[in-house]
């Protein structure tokens, strides 16, 4: 079954005039109000209860409380699913499903790509064989922060001997090769004053997560995507069996990436480190653009429990159990967040 935004079927509604439709299997009669009235074929309808409001193009029965559009009408008066409803309106309207793109969600979506400043980069797709010539050997380190061998291996972790460093894919939604990601595993990289975390390839525009070409299935099935900032989160919930995961690589979103969110048409949990601040102004525009389209709530520290700013602990560091008990306190937020 695809996912919906209310926009969509809200003008997809509109399309279709409802009580010529209706008129076709229920005697309407009009009422003073300008509504016209009916039996409703659902129930023993004694007096007329079932009326359409014409002004709105929608249906409702005063009797058994159903009510709505001309897909909500197929659903329930016909029995279709949501999919055989959007399809059989298209039908009726003559127009087809996959040009039907001027709703609220896809101008807003152009207008965000418009207002992109800087050009998008392209990734260059990168030679498998680049990345097996890496030791596939398990980092001992990430073994004792809680990540199973099987884990690494279904995330290809692999070591680059040479530079001591771990290293893994990037890959985009497809699952190609798009770049190579490296951390240090000197303790004392800041004093060799080295980077914590490399790229071994140009990096493009982020218009991915990391791993969502593994995450994607499972998102889908829960319809929610829990966002965290590194992708050993992701690792350690997959530990844990909670797939439905993706890494943005950091605690703010580029245009690319929320529109990515916005068109999986699932929830969104954001679970950024504890010391990133939800109310940073860029942060808080992300919360505000995510939730004009779809739920959004964020997981925050409220007790301390992952040591605050000091702590920059993730919400799955302390492990399943505690990572739990802020999921399920998670907040729900919405288009005025931070204003």
């Amino acid at each position: 079954m695809m996912q919906y935004d209310e926009d969509f079927l809200r003008e997809l509604n509109q399309k279709v005039n409802l009580a010529d439709y209706v008129g076709n299997f229920i005697e309407l009669s009009p009422r003073s109000n300008g509504d016209l009235y009916g039996k409703c074929p659902l129930h023993d309808d004694k007096t007329p209860s079932f009326s359409v409001n014409t002004r709105e193009n929608l249906f409702y029965c005063f009797s058994c409380g159903r009510g709505g559009g001309i897909i909500q009408y197929l659903m329930k008066y016909e029995g279709l699913s949501i999919d055989e409803a959007v399809q059989k309106v298209c039908r009726l309207a003559k127009i087809d499903s996959e040009k039907l793109c001027t709703s609220e969600t896809v101008r807003f979506l152009r207008k965000m790509k418009r207002g992109t400043s800087q050009k998008v980069i392209e990734h260059p797709v990168v030679d498998e064989a680049e990345y097996l010539r890496y030791a596939d050997e398990v980092p001992a380190e990430w073994l004792q922060e809680g990540i199973s061998a099987a884990t690494m291996k279904a995330f290809e972790v692999r070591v680059d001997n040479r530079a001591n460093r771990i290293v893994y894919p990037v890959r985009n939604r497809a699952g190609e090769l798009i770049n190579i990601k490296g951390r240090t595993r000197f303790p004392n990289y800041k004093e060799m004053h080295l980077q914590k975390y490399i790229n071994y390839k140009t990096v493009g525009t982020m218009d991915y997560f990391q791993g969502l070409h593994l995450t994607e299935p499972f998102i889908r099935e829960k319809h929610e995507a829990i966002v965290f900032e590194s992708i050993k989160s992701v690792m350690k919930c997959w530990d844990c069996g909670i797939k439905n995961t993706i890494s943005a690589e950091k605690h703010d979103l580029t245009p690319e990436q929320i529109r990515l969110l916005i068109s999986l048409r699932v929830d969104v949990v954001l679970a950024y480190d504890s010391d990133v601040c939800y109310q940073n102004a860029k942060i808080a525009e992300d919360i505000r653009r995510l939730a004009r389209f779809t739920n959004v709530y964020i997981i925050e520290d409220q007790e301390g429990v992952l040591g605050g700013k000091e702590g920059k602990n993730s919400p799955i560091d302390l492990g399943g159990d505690i990572f739990q008990k802020l999921y399920e306190n998670r907040r729900k937020v919405g288009v005025k967040f931070g204003l």
